[in-house]
């Protein structure tokens, strides 16, 4: 795994495996990849650009979630040298790569670009505190958090503040989005042992308006945690939220059925 800018080369030893390198910049960033070497016969080597993150054949961003198809997400190279950069949706991209010749390989250049408007992001850190929007877009947004956490929510403005209107009093956040908002908006929190939503554990879901929420935490004792935004592009929708490790003894009281959906 890589989290900081700068050259970085591969250079085969001639094992037939399956191999990767993992790119993460800070949340509010960009991936931008561009080849400066390239060296990987067609006939027996070669390397993908994935837009995003792939690990036991689950992707993050979720597929459902990505607005660009997997077919699309997926660059592959071998042969003649890329002649253009390779920029991620989100702060994260990969390179897998399986070069069996020896000596063969390549060398790639590693720049992290502003995003004016980050959604999906991994965290690499085990406690923080991060807010999540759409912008008043209609898409989905993924927080990633590869460790178990206590997510607490701090605020809270999901399916109520709509594009023309003015907002004149919290109406505290609710479980059930359609029947007491009639909307389908909503944050939900999940934990899993892989990236993808289909394969994860939802433990709570939430919308409305509240900008002290107070005590309401989850706790998440799975490989994966995350913080989901969903939203229908009627609303300008966040949610502000802290997340903390657990402890080895709060781990071990998780039921690990929890963790699979």
């Amino acid at each position: 795994m890589a989290s900081t800018e700068g050259e970085f080369t591969y250079r085969s030893d001639g094992s037939p495996s399956v191999c990767g390198i993992y790119f993460i910049s800070p949340p509010e960033n960009l991936v931008e990849i561009e080849f400066t070497s390239f060296n990987i016969d067609c006939k027996s080597g070669l390397a993908v650009v994935v837009d995003g993150w792939e690990m036991n054949q689950q992707f993050f961003p979720s597929p459902e979630d990505h607005p660009k198809s997997i077919e699309d997400r997926l660059k592959n190279l071998c042969g003649r040298s890329p002649s253009k950069t390779f920029v991620s949706s989100q702060n994260v991209a990969l390179i897998q790569h399986l070069i069996a010749i020896p000596g063969e390989g390549f060398t790639v250049r590693v720049r992290f670009l502003k995003n004016p408007q980050p959604c999906n992001v991994i965290s690499m850190f085990k406690r923080g505190l991060y807010t999540v929007k759409n912008y008043g877009a209609k898409r989905n947004c993924s927080v990633s958090i590869i460790y178990p956490e206590r997510v607490r929510l701090l605020s809270v403005d999901v399916g109520v503040t709509g594009h023309f209107q003015k907002v004149e009093a919290e109406y505290g956040i609710k479980s059930n989005c359609h029947r007491y908002l009639g909307t389908d908006d909503y944050v939900e929190l999940a934990g899993g042992n892989g990236f993808e939503i289909g394969f994860m554990n939802v433990r709570e879901r939430f919308c409305g308006l509240e900008s002290n929420v107070g005590e309401q935490e989850v706790v998440i004792g799975c490989q994966h945690s995350s913080v989901r935004l969903v939203s229908s592009g009627q609303f300008f929708n966040s949610v502000t939220f802290l997340y903390s490790n657990l402890t080895e003894d709060e781990i071990g009281r998780e039921d690990p059925n929890k963790c699979i959906a």
